[in-house]
């Protein structure tokens, strides 16, 4: 039978939703989450073929509901519900023409029918998976202020937005303009979400509109150009394969589902390693909050419940830190603690490609910590 998901932090309208779609209970069964976290629970232990979301949830927000869904299943169809702020946004949203939605107050029955015509695969009332465009359209008209890092393949590349508006992109030599222009023309992209705009210069000036629809403009004219280049065939890296295949079943314990292979299996070996440092932290019973952070001070990982330092900014105190090292020749940074007026003491170091902050608890010394850390993640 076809399982469908169905997300809101309103207990109540579950419910209602639960009870009117019970006439169709032999054709799909129904779950129900109340936040992000709890949705991702379900999807990582239960086959879904449907889900459908609000935006607004407590916890972990639709925004990263849909982040991580792009990246650990992006064939998932999606039904998206939303309260666009303005007609004027939906007229916006709806000459684009790139994305489908369910808005709220939500009718019962549009919503069974985008809920049937999703698991026929019939016509467009839902979201296959999670196309970037898809994703920035929602922000624009949710007014979101987030990081996103948007990968493909070997490719990364940051896109800055506030308020709902693009203001900064950044992605190998291109920033601004530029880089946005590229990153939203990559296909089949993982979306990563920090809730946080870590830039506050303003680089870009086009609207959010104008920007999609430049950026597809372009592409379909490099599509037109190079539609008679014969495809480029590459080889599969076997070792590299082989070599996540020994330690990510220690990692992610039962989520490599039958009948699904290794190479199927949707991991780098950079998020891989960062896997393996946030279980040796969650071990530790001194760490009292932590937040892992790339190289351009995306959040990428954090402790559950409440995290004081996700906003910090690592950069600041690293570029410090390395002016210092090279002015008296210290060496090269290792480590850095510090206490705050209210005596909690921080731990801040890099682990590979990564900038980790921690916040330690009362009495613990950093010497054993880092220890233990590099014990387990290099073991």
């Amino acid at each position: 039978m076809k399982r469908v998901l169905i997300v809101d932090d309103e207990k109540s309208f579950l419910l209602s939703l639960r009870d009117g779609l019970n006439t169709h209970r032999k054709d799909f069964q129904v779950l129900t989450a109340e936040n992000g976290r709890e949705a991702v629970a379900v999807l990582r232990t239960v086959a879904i073929d449907l889900l459908v979301t609000d935006l607004k949830l407590p916890i972990m927000d639709g925004f990263e509901l849909l982040a991580w869904v792009s990246r650990q299943q992006p064939q998932l169809p999606v039904i998206v519900m939303t309260a666009f702020g303005t007609a004027e946004i939906e007229a916006r949203l709806s000459k684009l023409n790139a994305m489908q939605y369910l808005e709220k107050p939500l009718d019962l029955e549009m919503l069974r029918n985008g809920i049937i015509n999703g698991l026929k695969e019939g016509p467009k009332s839902y979201i296959r998976g999670i196309t970037l465009a898809t994703f920035l359209q929602l922000m624009a008209a949710e007014r979101k202020n987030c990081t996103l890092k948007v990968t493909v393949g070997e490719q990364v590349g940051y896109l800055y937005v506030q308020r709902g508006e693009l203001i900064d992109a950044e992605c190998a030599e291109l920033q601004g303009e530029a880089a946005a222009m590229e990153i939203v023309g990559w296909e089949n992209a993982e979306i990563e979400m920090d809730g946080i705009c870590r830039r506050q210069n303003q680089r870009i000036n086009l609207s959010m509109e104008h920007m999609l629809i430049e950026a597809f403009r372009r592409k379909d004219e490099k599509a037109q150009q190079v539609k008679n280049d014969p495809p480029v065939v590459t080889e599969k890296d076997e070792s590299e394969t082989e070599s996540l295949a020994d330690v990510v079943e220690e990692v992610f314990p039962g989520e490599i589902k039958d009948g699904k292979s290794l190479g199927e299996f949707p991991i780098s070996a950079d998020e891989l390693a960062r896997k393996r440092l946030q279980q040796a932290l969650k071990r530790l019973e001194a760490v009292q909050e932590y937040a892992i952070f790339d190289q351009h001070s995306f959040l990428e990982e954090k402790n559950d419940g409440p995290c004081s330092i996700a906003e910090f900014d690592p950069a600041i105190y690293t570029h410090l830190v390395e002016q210092i090292d090279e002015q008296l020749s210290f060496g090269s940074f290792s480590c850095l603690t510090f206490r705050t007026a209210d005596r909690h003491r921080y731990l801040l170091f890099r682990c590979q490609h990564h900038h980790v902050l921690l916040k330690l608890r009362p009495g613990t010394e950093p010497q054993p910590v880092m220890k233990e850390i590099k014990n387990y993640v290099n073991r």
